[in-house]
């Protein structure tokens, strides 16, 4: 559908989740079977495509998400609860992250595509940490001064300089925004009684679509964001904690 929320135009019918474009606009690549495989479509509709092998176990959900290039997919391998990573060039996949008692969701790639972002969830407390992992696997940092309630829905800037994510509260969803680097967050879409998730930015950076309940019914919302104000009010927010 168009950004405005005209022209909408269905192209798969049956269950699918977390949908993401491919960076050239041909492909969507989304969760399907109740999360149990992932396939990708072309994006005026068609066959939808399987590309993993049957060796490959997706369970309640890869998240799959594309590097800038278009040439690999990072997702969650549901056997071993690890990153993997699809390179469509050569065909192969590749294992670069897992911590035991851990569940790591992908959130996207920085955008040099040097980068994965992760969410890692304990499995016990369901508290959350972020990680930047390299492609290759060989790298990881952590990325602190989140709110601590983080759970998921990692959403980098198209500009790679800040990060929205998702926090639970009282069974309840918010979005918060941060530098991508680390330090403070403040909120962005809070609202009381409503559940907030699913942040995607624009490809131009000015504008975040979310879903969100707080009309009554799980709709997709689009606010405008101002990126340099924001900036300036997280440089505010790190100088007086």
């Amino acid at each position: 559908m168009l950004s405005n929320g005209t022209g909408a135009k269905q192209i798969f019918n049956e269950l699918a989740e977390h949908p993401r474009w491919s960076p050239d606009g041909s492909l969507v690549v989304f969760d399907a079977d109740t999360g149990n495989s992932i396939k990708m479509i072309p994006a005026e509709g068609g066959e939808p495509i399987l590309f993993l092998p049957d060796s490959i176990e997706i369970e309640h959900g890869g998240l799959p998400c594309w590097s800038p290039d278009g040439t690999q997919i990072a997702f969650l391998e549901g056997s071993g609860l690890s990153v993997c990573v699809y390179d469509a060039k050569k065909g192969e996949i590749r294992s670069i992250f897992r911590q035991e008692g851990f569940l790591p969701m992908p959130g996207g790639w920085t955008p040099d595509g040097q980068c994965i972002l992760v969410a890692l969830m304990d499995r016990e407390t369901r508290r959350s940490t972020i990680w930047k992992v390299s492609s290759s696997g060989k790298e990881k940092k952590q990325i602190t001064g989140h709110h601590e309630n983080l759970y998921r829905y990692l959403a980098l800037s198209p500009d790679g300089t800040l990060l929205v994510y998702g926090v639970m509260e009282n069974r309840q969803g918010g979005l918060y925004i941060m530098a991508a680097e680390g330090g403070p967050s403040l909120p962005l879409v809070v609202t009381e009684g409503g559940h907030n998730d699913g942040p995607a930015w624009s490809p131009d950076g000015t504008k975040l679509a979310f879903t969100s309940t707080r009309s009554g019914s799980f709709d997709v919302w689009v606010m405008d964001v101002d990126v340099d104000q924001m900036k300036k009010d997280l440089q505010a927010a790190d100088r007086h904690p």
